[in-house]
């Protein structure tokens, strides 16, 4: 079981989809991606309400891809 760091677009409240998935960066660095990444955006992308955000993801999820029978 490993931890994968997201990041994660969103308009008001509304998830759009995820942008980014990696278990190769430490969670630090990831945070600092979403906080740059928010920083870069315009006004007026800012007043559409967007916006990224970080999540944490679990391996153990259900979506793990199963083998060949």
């Amino acid at each position: 079981m490993g931890i994968i760091f997201e990041i994660h677009k969103y308009q008001h409240e509304d998830f759009q989809y995820v942008v980014a998935r990696t278990n190769k960066y430490s969670e630090i660095k990831v945070k600092n991606d979403v906080e740059r990444m928010n920083s870069m955006l315009n006004e007026s992308i800012k007043t559409m309400g967007i916006r990224y955000v970080f999540a944490i993801s679990d391996t153990a999820d259900p979506l793990k891809k199963r083998g060949r029978k």
